[in-house]
C-alpha cells in the first residue's frame, strides 16, 4: 500500500502544462489535487524549466500526502528528472526520486550515459547498471515526451521506461473525446489510456487541447475499479 500511494503522489503531478500546441515544452507551475474516491489523499506542485543548455529541460514534482494518507506517506515526495529535447524526442540525463524521510531504501538516482549507452545508480538500494535503448524514459520524462509528441501531433504509442531496476513498456491508446468541467473550467479534452501488456493496472489521461495537451485531470484503475484520481488546481506559465 505504501509504495501505491508513493507512486501516485510522485506520478500523477508530472505531465506539464503549455499555452499553445505548437510543437515545443513550455515552461510552467502547476497544482494538482490527489484523491482516492471522495477522500483527498494529497495534493503536489510541479515545475517545468528551461535547463542552463539549448534544448535542456528538467522537470520536478514536490508532493504532499493529506488525511489518512499520511500514515504511509508522511513527508514531502521530491521527483526531477533533467533531460534534453530534439524534435519529437526526449533523452533524460539525471533522475532523482526522495519519499521524503529520512531513509533512503527507497530513493532512486539514475544517471544516463548516451554515448555509452547506459544507464547506472541505485534504486531502493540496488545497483542499477542496464542498456540505456532508444527512447528510453524515466519516470518524470515519460510524461513530459508524451505531451511533446501531443503537441507535434504525433501518437505517443509505446514508451519503455525504466522503473528501480528494470524496464517497462507503457502504451499509450487513444480512447475518445470528452468535455469536462475543471478547474480551469469546462474544456474539450482527449482520453488516452496508458497500461501494460498483460497488468491489472491502467491510467487514464485527459488532455486539453486549447491548454497545449496539458493533462487536466488522470484516473488509476486496479482490475477495472477507480483506485486514485488527479485533478488540476492551479497552472502559471513560466518564462
Amino acid at each position: 500500500m505504501r509504495t501505491w500511494v508513493l507512486a501516485v503522489l510522485a506520478g500523477f503531478a508530472l505531465s506539464p502544462c503549455a499555452r499553445a500546441a505548437d510543437g515545443a515544452l513550455e515552461p510552467f507551475v502547476a497544482e494538482y489535487d490527489v484523491r482516492y474516491g471522495s477522500m483527498s489523499v494529497g495534493s503536489s506542485r510541479t515545475e517545468l524549466r528551461r535547463g542552463p543548455a539549448a534544448g535542456q529541460w528538467s522537470i520536478e514534482s514536490l508532493s504532499d500526502a493529506s488525511g489518512l494518507a499520511r500514515l504511509v506517506a508522511s513527508g514531502t515526495l521530491s521527483q526531477r528528472s533533467v533531460f534534453e529535447t530534439s524534435g519529437t524526442g526526449i533523452r533524460p540525463l539525471q533522475y532523482r526520486f526522495d519519499d521524503g524521510t529520512r531513509r533512503t531504501g527507497r530513493d532512486v538516482a539514475l544517471d544516463f550515459d548516451w554515448r555509452a549507452g547506459r544507464v547506472t545508480g541505485t534504486a531502493e538500494a540496488e545497483t542499477v547498471d542496464l542498456p540505456a535503448g532508444p527512447g528510453l524514459q524515466d519516470a518524470a520524462s515519460i510524461q513530459a515526451l508524451v505531451l511533446l509528441r501531443l503537441r507535434a501531433g504525433v501518437e505517443p504509442g509505446t514508451i519503455d521506461m525504466i522503473e528501480k531496476d528494470y524496464v517497462k513498456h507503457y502504451r499509450y491508446t487513444l480512447l475518445r473525446r470528452e468535455r469536462i468541467k475543471t478547474a480551469l473550467g469546462t474544456l474539450d479534452t482527449v482520453v488516452y489510456r496508458s497500461a501494460r501488456e498483460g497488468s491489472s493496472r491502467e491510467t487514464l489521461f485527459w488532455h486539453a487541447p486549447s491548454l497545449g495537451y496539458a493533462m487536466v485531470q488522470a484516473e488509476q484503475r486496479r482490475d477495472g475499479k477507480k483506485a486514485f484520481q488527479t485533478y488540476i488546481r492551479s497552472y502559471q506559465p513560466g518564462r
